[in-house]
């Protein structure tokens, strides 16, 4: 058998109102990863050109248009969201974590998912990538500046999707109720550990020209939302979601790469004698 409850484990509650009040609670954390982005861009420290600030603002305007506006990728979400439903709505998640929890679970798993949920918890990776994103920057290493500014703008392009989802599909943690979708009924419809450890190894497995560096980070994205089906604190269908969120948010991020450099730019810059118009494209 898996290892008892503890008092620590998330109580049974049966208040609609107390659920969509602590879900709500949940929309700060958007704002605070957006102020940290915009603050890591145009922090004067850094002492990036102004036409490298204004780019990277398009760019994150051009992610979100690419998430929530463009045809192709509502579509796949809808695939995403109908999957999750299915396994969700049905007898699967329930099996799943029972056999899990009965077959699986061990103390080697416990310590194993100590570590791989480090990646999603938000006080970790937000700093990291800050961190790694300003070090590039002042080390001029474009390596670590891409990815720490990619993983940015991913977890600020998802976010939204995450926290709507959370309330919208109302799905209740394994130890406080079922996986149903009832909107509004509970706020843990998505894993938030899966979406923010996913984002930084699927980037990284974007960036990676060795295919069997790729398949390595594709793995180790996926171990973050393990974690939270071994600890007991989300579905299957939950922590996939989760996933697929973060892996959608990121192809949105090579996108606009690729629109970017398939793009003419035109601007007007000042010299000595006037201005001058000028063109470039990106490579």
């Amino acid at each position: 058998m898996g290892p008892p409850a503890t008092a620590l484990e998330e109580p049974v509650v049966n208040s609609r109102q107390w659920h969509y009040s602590a879900a709500m609670k949940r929309v700060p954390s958007l704002f605070f990863l957006i102020s940290l982005f915009v603050l890591a861009v145009k922090n004067p420290c850094f002492a990036m050109e102004d036409s490298l600030v204004t780019r990277t603002g398009k760019d994150v305007k051009t992610d979100f248009e690419n998430f929530y506006l463009d045809r192709e990728n509502l579509i796949r979400l809808g695939f995403g969201l109908a999957g999750a439903g299915i396994l969700a709505n049905t007898g699967i998640d329930r099996g799943i974590r029972d056999h899990y929890q009965t077959d699986l679970r061990s103390r080697e798993t416990d310590d194993a998912a100590k570590v791989f949920k480090v990646p999603g918890t938000p006080l970790v990776i937000v700093p990291v990538y800050l961190v790694t994103y300003g070090t590039g920057l002042f080390l001029r290493n474009p390596t670590m500046e891409e990815w720490g500014q990619k993983s940015i703008r991913a977890t600020v392009a998802g976010a939204p999707a995450v926290l709507f989802l959370q309330v919208a599909t109302g799905g209740s943690r394994p130890t406080g109720g079922d996986s149903d979708w009832r909107p509004f009924h509970s706020s843990h419809g998505v894993s938030a550990h899966a979406f923010l450890g996913g984002v930084p190894f699927i980037i990284a497995a974007k960036m990676s020209a060795s295919p069997y560096g790729k398949g390595i980070f594709y793995g180790l994205s996926s171990l973050p939302g393990l974690s939270r089906i071994n600890d007991d604190v989300h579905y299957f269908s939950q922590a996939a979601l989760g996933w697929y969120l973060a892996y959608l948010s990121c192809a949105v991020i090579e996108k606009t790469e690729d629109q970017r450099k398939d793009r003419v730019h035109f601007g007007i810059s000042p010299i000595p004698n006037g201005l001058a118009i000028t063109a470039w494209k990106y490579f």
